[in-house]
């Protein structure tokens, strides 16, 4: 790829994070949606907690700070309660991936008719929702492939060799490769199934297998281009929401005024992450399109 068709394909992400701006109402969508699945999946775990400590001080005190002694308490004093937690917390997690899978073909739709409105995602979502969700089950399958294959296998070969490593670096270096090549599978997998969520969307009557197809012929293609217009704003996404994890343990003793801000200024963080990756999409749907466009022009 050419000097001029890098900063193409960059200024594409700029282009896309204006059509970013002008789907507010998708991104609304994505962040209100997403965070009263969260409050769903928080709602037992907090009154569980609240019925635990009353109105002792206890409970104030895990308004402003959590307590591990508190929690040793409440495992010893409610047998089976976490596994309960985590059996609600497994089931919302399973209900997001294909309601996240249906709200993204809201969300495509929208950049193929030019048109972003509550009412049309809606429409648009319904339209792709089982295209979606198919697509979705075969890519879960996907990463579950590559979880077994280079998480497990990889990784349980990589970590028997180091047991009996008389030499440390090149212990360092077997995990670093390790990790960078999981790394490398797992972006690889994304970018696929980002640009088949596109073909779905942008093809006419585009089956899920055909969709795959033309991805992986389109990332073969146009690998630099590809990765270009998918990994400088699936990048900002994925750190927001490494800030986000990072801030959880700050909740300090303050009082109930700063766990408030705290909370604002990570939901603040979530709507970003949704603006960013809406606006990925957009970026990875203008490079896909044009591709799309070049090559049939290229055929008539």
């Amino acid at each position: 790829m050419s000097r001029s068709n890098k900063w193409s394909v960059l200024l594409v992400n700029v282009r896309a994070l204006r059509e970013a701006g002008r789907a507010r109402s998708a991104v609304t969508l994505l962040f209100v949606i997403n965070l009263v699945l969260a409050a769903l999946a928080a709602l037992p775990i907090l009154r569980g907690m609240f019925r635990f400590t009353g109105h002792s001080l206890m409970s104030q005190t895990i308004g402003r700070a959590f307590s591990v002694e508190w929690l040793t308490d409440f495992i010893m004093n409610s047998p089976g309660s976490m596994e309960r937690y985590a059996s609600v917390i497994t089931l919302v997690g399973m209900i997001s991936i294909p309601l996240n899978a249906v709200l993204s073909g809201g969300v495509l739709g929208g950049f193929r008719n030019g048109s972003l409105s509550f009412s049309r995602f809606f429409h648009d979502a319904a339209r792709y929702s089982w295209p979606m969700i198919r697509l979705s089950i075969v890519g879960l399958v996907g990463y579950w492939i590559v979880f077994r294959l280079l998480l497990q296998q990889l990784g349980g070969l990589v970590r028997s060799w180091a047991i009996e490593a008389a030499d440390s670096r090149p212990v360092f270096w077997a995990h670093l490769g390790w990790a960078l090549l999981v790394i490398v599978g797992l972006a690889f997998l994304n970018i696929v199934m980002d640009y088949a969520r596109v073909s779905l969307v942008l093809v006419d009557d585009a089956g899920v297998w055909r969709a795959l197809g033309s991805s992986l012929r389109f990332v073969r293609a146009n690998s630099r281009a590809a990765l270009l217009a998918w990994a400088p704003l699936s990048l900002c996404s994925a750190l927001l929401a490494a800030f986000y994890v990072a801030m959880a343990p700050w909740r300090e003793p303050g009082g109930l005024a700063f766990a408030a801000l705290l909370f604002v200024v990570q939901q603040v963080l979530m709507f970003s992450r949704y603006w960013f990756r809406v606006a990925a999409w957009a970026s990875e749907w203008i490079c896909y399109s044009a591709s799309a466009t070049a090559l049939r022009e290229s055929e008539s």
